[in-house]
């Protein structure tokens, strides 16, 4: 109770002195002043760009691609014409120059002249990227510099993809006319494979006869050795026949003559002849009269001796009668030889006949045969003079044949290779063919469109997936932004309000400590609740947890108003100075702004000393975030922070208190003496 009435009694002075009022009163804003301003100001500082001015120089001479006008440059204008991204303004390069040095500036796009001429050798041997040139004064501001340097990425980013949606349409349209050339191949390729086909069968033929050929060739030299020697006897026996064909030319001739006496007499063989056969045929006619006569006379004679009955026992009629029989049997047999010796002497005239014509005949053959024996002398000696050569070119023979079969084994393994080189053409035109025949077609169904242009200048989309979400700069920045305005606060505050001295003489070190600590605590959760509805509902904040916002900021505000309360109490002036050092320590080493990993190593090991490292990560899942347990965590670290700030204080206050009332006795007794 004497801790409470020390804390009337400084609110009741508080109250009446208005000079102590105001600067308390002013105090109280400090926070909003310090943090709100920061945040209201950074709020959404992109969202504000379109005032910023920015020159644009366009220089681009345009080009021609693939048979239409290119103008990258104009078709740029165009588009930031639209956008009000920037307070674009379009003016020269002498003018954007002058700007960017007077101030009027804060940076300059250049597109240059061969801009748009450049953006059509994506396709050359020596492509060269189309270059814009951006101009900067970064020591008029540099964070608009940065923010320019944004900008004008993404500006590159669209531009490409304007450029590449137009190689894109003339790409696809070389991809149609490539699809029928392809087609024209596939068919030429079918008629390779078939020739390849052909190819392969004539090689592998080619193949096996070649092998013949080779084993032929071995056969052949064999036989060419045989036809040596065999050329040798045929060179002596050519001469033989030489020899013999003289011999039988000369004995040809004298046939000739002999035919010739040969055929005169049967000339006189044949002249008898006819008078031969006109002799037997008087011969006949009388024979055959005789046989009549012989005939009629025996027919007599059997007529008398039939008429004289004593005929039969006349012995010389008897006689008489058998010498008639005999007579006329002979003279039937004669006149039947005259017949045939008649027959034979017609057949003798025309054997001779035959005999003369015969003879002709062979007198004209053997005529011949002469001439020819003459003919066949000469062919033999000529015969053997060839065989001579022959036997000569044999010997010669050999050695080719011994080379042609050499030839004819280096030619069935090259046939051997051919036949197999043929056969991977006819697989590989197959496969070509096959190929080709599914690359037209593949290539036949790409048809080109806008959707699909698009899709190759920006084959990329990022999709993005927030675990929370963070709406603008000010509502990031607000956890460091807040923190520090809540700590600015609590250090200002000893600059209106002692932490030592109190109205009246405090009774225990207890009822000093709770008087100050309720103050300053009762300062601190005005501060915070100042800041809060400033923030919620004058800027319009919005935070996910607004009971755990509201509450955190008050323990955050008590928790730096006990931290400073200890350093003060403790150390006074030099406590300030403690405050102020602690302070830039946070600003830099709690992650407020870069995280914790870009700072240098010794800020980063003294980070979790310091208590704005956990009032930043509990705000930041109060506000934006919806991990509870994370800020509850940072809560009790903060909560920490206050119960051994508040500890501390305490110890101080003791130690003062006991000070004082030793000073005092001390006072006292040397008043009595």
């Amino acid at each position: 109770m004497k801790g409470l009435s020390l804390f009337g009694n400084e609110i009741s002075r508080i109250v009446r002195d208005r000079k102590l009022l105001i600067p308390i009163i002013g105090i109280l804003f400090i926070p909003i002043m310090y943090s709100g301003m920061l945040i209201g100001v950074n709020w959404d500082p992109y969202g504000k760009l379109s005032k910023l001015p920015v020159a644009v120089v366009n220089e681009d001479a345009g080009a021609q691609f693939e048979g239409k006008s290119l103008t990258v440059g104009n078709d740029l204008v165009e588009q930031l014409k639209e956008k009000k991204d920037f307070k674009w303004e379009f003016v020269d390069k002498a003018k954007a120059e002058k700007g960017l040095v007077d101030g009027n500036y804060y940076y300059a796009i250049e597109i240059p002249k061969e801009f748009s001429k450049q953006a059509t050798t994506l396709l050359d041997k020596n492509p060269q990227p189309a270059a814009l040139r951006y101009v900067t004064n970064d020591s008029e501001s540099y964070l608009a510099s940065k923010i320019g340097q944004s900008a004008i990425t993404k500006l590159q980013a669209e531009i490409s993809a304007q450029v590449t949606k137009s190689y894109a349409e003339a790409v696809f349209n070389q991809i149609g006319d490539a699809a029928d050339g392809i087609a024209k191949a596939s068919d030429g390729a079918t008629k390779l494979s078939d020739g390849a086909s052909s190819a392969k069968q004539g090689a592998e033929l080619l193949r096996d006869n070649v092998a013949k050929l080779a084993s032929g060739t071995k056969d052949l030299l064999g036989g060419v050795s045989q036809l040596g020697t065999g050329a040798s006897s045929v060179s002596d026996g050519a001469a033989k026949v030489s020899t013999g064909a003289a011999a039988m030319s000369s004995g040809l001739g004298k046939l000739e003559a002999a035919g010739k006496q040969l055929s005169s007499g049967a000339d006189k063989a044949a002249a008898a002849g006819k008078q031969l056969e006109a002799g037997l045929a008087s011969a006949q006619q009388g024979s055959e009269q005789l046989a009549a006569g012989a005939a009629k006379l025996e027919a007599a004679l059997d007529a008398y001796v039939a008429a004289q009955p004593d005929a039969a026992g006349n012995a010389t009629l008897q006689q008489l009668l058998g010498a008639a029989k005999a007579v006329s049997s002979g003279a039937a047999e004669l006149s039947g030889g005259s017949a045939k010796l008649a027959a034979g002497a017609t057949q003798l005239q025309q054997g001779q006949t035959s005999l003369q014509q015969g003879l002709g005949t062979l007198h004209e053959k053997l005529a011949e045969a002469s001439k020819s024996g003459a003919q066949l002398a000469a062919g033999a000696k000529a015969t053997a003079a060839g065989a001579a050569k022959v036997a000569s070119g044999a010997v010669t023979a050999s050695h080719g044949a011994a080379k042609l079969a050499d030839g004819s084994g280096k030619l069935a393994t090259g046939s051997a290779e051919l036949a197999s080189g043929t056969k991977q053409l006819a697989d590989g035109s197959a496969e070509l063919s096959g190929k080709l025949g599914d690359a037209s077609r593949q290539s036949g169904d790409i048809t080109g469109s806008d959707a699909l242009y698009d899709m190759f200048a920006k084959p990329v989309q990022v999709d993005e997936t927030k675990l929370t979400e963070v709406p603008n700069y000010g509502t990031g920045f607000t956890p460091y932004f807040l923190s520090l305005g809540l700590f600015v606060g609590a250090l200002l505050s000893t600059m209106v309000m002692s932490f030592r001295e109190t109205t009246i003489t405090p009774r225990s070190s207890w009822s000093w400590f709770l008087s100050k600590a309720l103050l300053f605590g009762l300062v601190g959760v005005v501060q915070a609740l100042i800041a809060d509805a400033i923030l919620l509902y004058g800027i319009g904040l919005h935070v996910n947890h607004m009971a755990a916002f509201i509450g955190f900021t008050l323990l955050t505000s008590v928790t730096f108003m006990m931290i400073i309360q200890f350093l003060v109490a403790a150390f006074d002036q030099p406590g300030r100075f403690i405050g102020v050092i602690l302070l830039i320590l946070q600003l830099t080493g709690s992650g407020g702004t870069y995280p914790s990993e870009l700072v240098p190593t010794w800020l980063s090991n003294i980070r979790e000393w310091l208590p704005m490292t956990y009032t930043i990560s509990a705000f930041r899942e109060i506000v934006t975030g919806n991990e509870l347990l994370t800020a509850g965590s940072s809560a009790f670290h903060v909560a920490l922070f206050a119960i051994v700030s508040a500890a501390l204080s305490l110890v101080v206050y003791t130690i003062m208190f006991r000070k004082n009332k030793r000073t005092a006795a001390t006072r006292d007794v040397a008043l009595s003496a």
